[in-house]
């Protein structure tokens, strides 16, 4: 058997260090611990979106940011990426598509925790 080849395996330990990534710190529906990001992005959506992707993309926010917004499904896949968090492309579809305006916010407040512009 195997104990008669390795010896007795009763004692062995194996330890697999398992590489875990991270996820957003701010929740989804964590709108309102940032008043000033949530009223800024209820009533100027296309505002907050545009300043989420030129933070994302490190550079600063024009007008063509704003008048193009941007999709948040793929600022929120730029954001797993960057900091390096485990993509679920899936979720972040629907997340982006039926919580708009939650997601925006989500984005802006991560953002600004990691130090973004």
């Amino acid at each position: 058997g195997i104990n008669a080849e390795y010896g007795d395996l009763s004692s062995f330990q194996c330890t697999v260090e398992a590489h875990t990534m991270s996820d957003f710190e701010t929740g989804l529906f964590s709108c309102f611990s940032d008043c000033g990001i949530c009223l800024i992005t209820f009533f100027i959506p296309c505002y907050t979106s545009a300043k989420n992707k030129a933070s994302v993309d490190e550079r600063d926010c024009t007008c063509c940011d704003c008048i193009c917004v941007p999709n948040e499904y793929f600022t929120r896949q730029q954001i797993r990426a960057k900091y390096g968090f485990e993509f679920n492309p899936c979720m972040d579809c629907l997340i982006s598509m039926f919580c708009y305006s939650c997601t925006i916010c989500q984005h802006a407040q991560e953002l600004r925790a990691k130090g973004s512009k």
